[in-house]
């Protein structure tokens, strides 16, 4: 787990297209094309802030290993075999999910859908207490001090990857709008009204249509092959990055076993644990093979 990082985005969200057209970049040029800014503003058709938002929303969503594009970036984004460079397919967008989570790069969206819910009930929040639980998290484990400011920030990017404006001043940007809104993971409760903050609320649900090829992927993503997982772990990281109810949980994980031999159940003494045994290293491709249908 990398340490927590917060603001990078310039204050604006991802928005569609950006992320293709950033890989596309690299591609053709190199990882360094993002810091020739004369040549990747006309390239990305863009001004130079949004240029360094990109790359920052490219490293958040694991799309960059190092000085080279990732794995995920080239299956998904690159060449006439590319799975779905245009992000409408909805499992594809599930995978930009598990990794802006999993990747920890843009921090808040780790703290949020993980750890803020680890231990509560209610799927519900507001500005000000997620900034309150990252403060109090920061000092628990030594972080340097990040202003309030820079959080708000983060947390108003956050909410805009999730939530369409409801801005009665409406810009031609706010018609572009983020990849992840259509995973309909987060809703607005209430407004703002007598100076209280918004609250929101992770939609929590069975998702009976979740693509099983994606979990399995994220799964092996997770906690790698030949391996035996607590089934609590599992709730707590995928379960929570996808919005999913504890029976949507099991349901889930009771089709890929059905699916798929190398995954397995076990209830021993009443610790529950999903074992995935296998040492083939390709199993990850052959469950997006299988999903996209290659």
């Amino acid at each position: 787990m990398r340490d927590f990082k917060f603001s990078g985005h310039d204050t604006f969200f991802c928005k569609q297209q950006w992320l293709l057209k950033g890989v596309e970049l690299i591609d053709r040029e190199g990882v360094d094309s993002f810091l020739k800014l004369d040549k990747a503003i006309p390239s990305l058709g863009v001004g130079k802030n949004m240029v360094l938002s990109i790359n920052y929303w490219l490293k958040s969503f694991g799309l960059l290993d190092g000085d080279k594009l990732s794995k995920l970036a080239e299956l998904i984004f690159v060449g006439p075999k590319a799975y779905d460079k245009y992000l409408e397919d909805e499992g594809s967008l599930w995978l930009l999910q598990y990794f802006i989570c999993s990747q920890n790069y843009a921090s808040i969206y780790h703290i949020i859908f993980r750890d803020y819910f680890k231990e509560r009930v209610s799927n519900e929040y507001t500005e000000t207490q997620i900034i309150n639980f990252i403060q109090r998290k920061l000092i628990e484990t030594k972080h340097r001090e990040v202003s309030e400011n820079t959080l708000r920030t983060d947390f108003k990017v956050f909410v805009r990857s999730y939530v369409s404006s409801f801005s009665s001043s409406k810009t031609i940007e706010d018609d572009y709008n983020s990849p992840l809104l259509e995973l309909n993971l987060v809703s607005v409760l209430s407004r703002k009204m007598n100076g209280e903050d918004i609250v929101y609320k992770v939609n929590k649900e069975v998702r009976t249509n979740f693509p099983i090829h994606i979990f399995g992927f994220c799964l092996i993503q997770e906690f790698g092959l030949n391996t035996s997982i607590n089934y609590q772990d599992i709730r707590d990281s995928l379960g929570n990055y996808f919005g999913l109810t504890n029976e949507g949980l099991e349901l889930i994980i009771e089709k890929l076993i059905d699916s798929y031999k190398d995954f397995t159940f076990n209830d021993d003494a009443g610790i529950r644990q999903i074992q995935i045994k296998t040492q083939e290293e390709n199993l990850q491709i052959k469950l997006l093979n299988d999903y996209y249908a290659v």
